[in-house]
């Protein structure tokens, strides 16, 4: 019984870490979210975020509502049906809480490193092994990316002045062609997988011949790199020699998760009576959705801000910009960030009980 309570204690040092590495990220989030605010209003005009109650009359609460039961829950579905893919067998309602816990560490960890190892953590604990709930957040990672990476140069191809600013629509012609290069070396990575292994072995070996790489660090990074390019491609195999019916119902649900997540600044737009293009917004929301997959600061933090402020500046008035990326921010990453806190308490709390 000792034993078991000491590994449990384990896993929960393991997963959270130093308080005070978890509280200097929290800050970190919470600063640069207030300076990307500062400096939103400072370049593109407009008061810091203030209330404004049509976005909180009945039937605008009851849409806003909706919108975020489709996206919890279709997160969480996306995630479910892949682990059933791959056959790992998990009950639905164990999936749900680990939608808010993601939230959470994603959001206080530089490019969301904490996510995927705390799903991992999580999902190991309800008896899904570390190899299959590793590939099966990884799988739904990529599925998302694949949507939003395809998704961006299509819109920019089709619509390519949807943007009123002269800044944002140079940057999403750029964009267009990174994002190909993107998909191109994910197709290598994914089909042919050695080759990645051998250029960056080589890579490896010529720092290790300069002097700038040891020896012994050197094999270890070789083989974590060959080691790490087959279980990408493995664990993408898997997923698609699996149930094309499980498969297919997580690929429907990545898309709903995702079409909601860029609606919702057309959501708020339009119940602040301004006349929206859903499909110019939702396609422009993809593009700065990308950018944020690359965002060096916890969550994206100030970098989100900016970048939405950027594309979207010109589709409404200078005073209602502050308030629509607070909204915005506020219903898909500070919610989820506040209900997942809660959650994650809990569901440590439960661990630690002797059974």
């Amino acid at each position: 019984m000792q034993e078991e309570k000491q590994q449990r204690q384990n896993g929960q040092a393991t997963l959270w870490g130093k308080p005070s590495a978890w509280l200097v990220s929290a800050a970190l989030f919470i600063g640069l979210t207030a300076t990307g605010f500062v400096l939103v209003s400072s370049m593109f005009g407009g008061e810091l975020p203030r209330f404004d109650a049509r976005l909180i009359q009945p039937q605008a609460v009851a849409l806003i509502l909706g919108f975020l039961a489709v996206y919890f829950v279709f997160d969480g579905l996306r995630l479910f049906f892949v682990l059933r893919t791959i056959g790992a067998g998990v009950k639905i309602r164990e999936i749900f809480p680990l939608v808010f816990i993601n939230i959470l560490f994603s959001n206080v960890t530089p490019l969301a490193t904490g996510g995927g190892f705390a799903q991992v953590w999580y999902l190991q604990r309800h008896g899904v092994a570390v190899g299959s709930s590793a590939a099966a957040t990884t799988i739904r990672t990529i599925l998302a990316m694949l949507a939003i990476f395809l998704v961006a140069p299509l819109f920019q191809f089709l619509h390519p002045g949807s943007s009123p600013n002269g800044f944002a629509r140079i940057t999403l012609q750029s964009l267009s062609g990174f994002i190909v290069l993107y998909l191109v070396g994910f197709l290598i990575v994914l089909c042919r997988p050695h080759w990645i292994a051998i250029l960056l072995g080589r890579l490896l070996a010529l720092a290790s011949r300069i002097g700038i790489l040891g020896a012994d660090r050197r094999d270890r990074w070789t083989n974590a790199v060959q080691r790490e390019t087959a279980e990408f491609s493995a664990s993408f195999a898997r997923f698609v020699r699996g149930s094309r019916l499980y498969a297919l119902a997580a690929v429907a649900c990545t898309l709903v998760f995702l079409l909601t997540l860029f609606a919702f600044p057309a959501l708020l737009l339009e119940l602040l009576d301004y006349d929206v293009d859903w499909l110019t917004v939702i396609g422009t929301l993809s593009v700065v959705t990308f950018l944020m997959y690359f965002a060096p600061t916890p969550g994206g933090a100030g970098f989100a801000e900016l970048a939405f402020a950027g594309f979207m500046a010109g589709r409404m008035a200078p005073d209602d910009l502050l308030l629509v990326i607070f909204a915005w921010r506020f219903l898909t990453i500070y919610l989820g960030m506040a209900i997942g806190t809660i959650v994650s308490i809990l569901v440590l709390r439960r661990k630690v009980q002797p059974g």
